[in-house]
């Protein structure tokens, strides 16, 4: 089993206090993703309108990191690793517990589920790649939960990212690109017109190389997008 825990002081102590209060009065977002999941509402990300952006994903973990220990940090129902299609060595989710409850019929020996709070995961376990689709902007400081997770990586290891299009996560991903190398990057746009782009990469501030064939040497509380 994967080792996992919380580490409250993530958050900064006004975070933790925000949290107390919107859950004291039933507002507070768990509760309501719990809601959503249990309802199906976020059935719709395994649609065909979403593939593009988990299939990039899923290519990246494929090409930079075969057989690799995986983290997908907030994985939801499992939806990225149907596109893994076993090809990984070791899987982690976390999420908060109704979409973890839908996610554990998937579970196996090398594939686990864990209910957490992605702002206080913390983890004794290194991996190979790091996964944020459609996550990393949850976090409470993306820009300092991206460093948090680094530490969590091993060696070498790959941060993959996938964030939809909006003038927040542009310059979130300017001040992603101003700290880490690019190993690829990617923007998809579907038949909706929603856009993404997705990149991969190197889990060091500015540089590791990819494998040998490879030919390439920077929140909100509502809906990811439309």
């Amino acid at each position: 089993m994967p080792s996992i825990a919380t580490d409250p002081t993530a958050l900064p102590l006004s975070a933790r206090l925000a949290r107390r209060v919107r859950r004291w009065f039933g507002i507070d977002r768990e509760r309501r993703w719990n809601t959503q999941y249990a309802d199906g509402v976020w059935d719709r990300l395994h649609d065909l309108d979403e593939l593009a952006h988990h299939s990039v994903l899923a290519g990246y973990a494929a090409f930079f990191k075969p057989d690799a220990a995986l983290l997908d940090v907030g994985c939801g129902d499992g939806v990225f690793l149907t596109q893994l299609r076993d090809r990984y060595g070791s899987y982690v989710g976390l999420d908060f517990a109704e979409p973890i409850r839908r996610a554990q019929s998937r579970a196996n020996e090398r594939t686990h589920f864990a209910v957490a709070d992605i702002n206080e995961f913390t983890t004794d376990d290194r991996f190979d790649a790091i996964v944020f689709n459609e996550t990393l902007y949850y976090l409470h400081d993306p820009l300092a939960g991206l460093r948090r997770y680094r530490r969590f990586l091993a060696p070498n290891g790959v941060l993959l990212i996938s964030m939809h299009e909006t003038p927040r996560n542009r310059a979130l991903w300017e001040g992603i690109d101003a700290e880490y190398r690019v190993l690829d990057a990617v923007t998809l746009t579907n038949q909706r017109g929603t856009q993404w782009v997705t990149k991969a990469l190197a889990g060091t501030t500015r540089c590791i190389s990819p494998p040998s064939a490879s030919p390439y040497q920077s929140r909100t509380d509502t809906a990811p997008h439309p």
